[in-house]
């Protein structure tokens, strides 16, 4: 039967506790355990590094680098993408100063003077813009609501979508294989994604420098593979830019300031992207 606690008994209270163990063995354990643990708090890694110097090292980087760097943890990515303009104009001043100059970037119709934004979005003057904004089965129109459409600002944006969709079909190029040809007037799923995809990326890099030095990266890669690629062709007797496999690894446009033949044509449609 149970038994029953009086008035003037006090209650047990419960002192269990574990058993401290005292052997040779686990202070060996707990020493090593320590020393472990100093050489890895010696160890110098990227987490333990301050902010300004992550920074000052992603500005050596190629943007690709730069992106893959930000997927590692949490702190990084937000780190990246709170100093993405900062990050991507230093890129492109040590890496991209020529294509920069080619392949600017539009302007957003809100940094427009507001007197003019009226006279850009009129519904006449985009008619008459037709010939420029016409629908290309390789690169989406801009949107006249979100960037300037003044001429210039046209023909950046399609240049930034031309420069994805050849990048796109560089193995095609470099292989042989031909690139799909589109029915008039038809845009397959396949090819809809496509330019859409582009356009995506090249509306990011209109407000993100970062993204803008990235599409440059990708336009060297594709000019490199170009200028391989036609150098190997006896037949063709055009004037390539003089590129050395010393001036392809150091991953910078320096080399283009050299003589070479310049691009004023614009691909209307991928079957020129052979002798681009």
């Amino acid at each position: 039967m149970p038994r029953h606690v009086s008035d003037d008994e006090e209650p047990l209270e419960d002192t269990t506790a574990a058993l401290t163990l005292h052997n040779k063995r686990t202070e060996r354990m707990q020493r090593k355990k320590v020393t472990r643990d100093k050489k890895r708090d010696a160890i110098v890694n990227l987490t333990k590094l301050p902010t300004e110097l992550i920074l000052e090292a992603l500005k050596y980087l190629e943007p690709r680098d730069v992106f893959c760097f930000s997927f590692t943890n949490r702190r990084f990515l937000s780190l990246v993408d709170a100093n993405a303009s900062v990050i991507g104009d230093a890129i492109i001043a040590s890496r991209y100063t020529i294509l920069s100059q080619c392949f600017p970037v539009p302007k957003l119709l809100s940094s427009v003077e507001p007197s003019l934004r009226t006279l850009l979005t009129d519904v006449g003057r985009q008619v008459q813009l037709g010939i420029h904004k016409r629908p290309y089965q390789h690169i989406q129109s801009p949107d006249a609501e979100q960037l300037c459409t003044c001429l210039t600002c046209i023909l950046t944006w399609n240049n930034l979508g031309l420069v994805l969709d050849f990048a796109h079909w560089q193995d095609n190029l470099d292989t042989g294989r031909p690139i799909p040809m589109l029915p008039r007037g038809k845009s397959p799923e396949w090819n809809s994604d496509l330019i859409a995809r582009n356009a995506r990326i090249a509306w990011r890099a209109v407000e993100n420098s970062l993204w803008h030095a990235r599409i440059l990266e990708i336009h060297l890669d594709s000019t490199v593979r170009s200028i391989k690629r036609h150098a190997k062709n006896k037949g063709n007797k055009r004037t390539h830019v003089a590129m050395t496999d010393e001036d392809a690894a150091l991953r910078t446009d320096s080399f283009l300031v050299k003589h070479g033949p310049p691009s004023l044509e614009f691909p209307y449609h991928r079957d020129e992207y052979y002798m681009l």
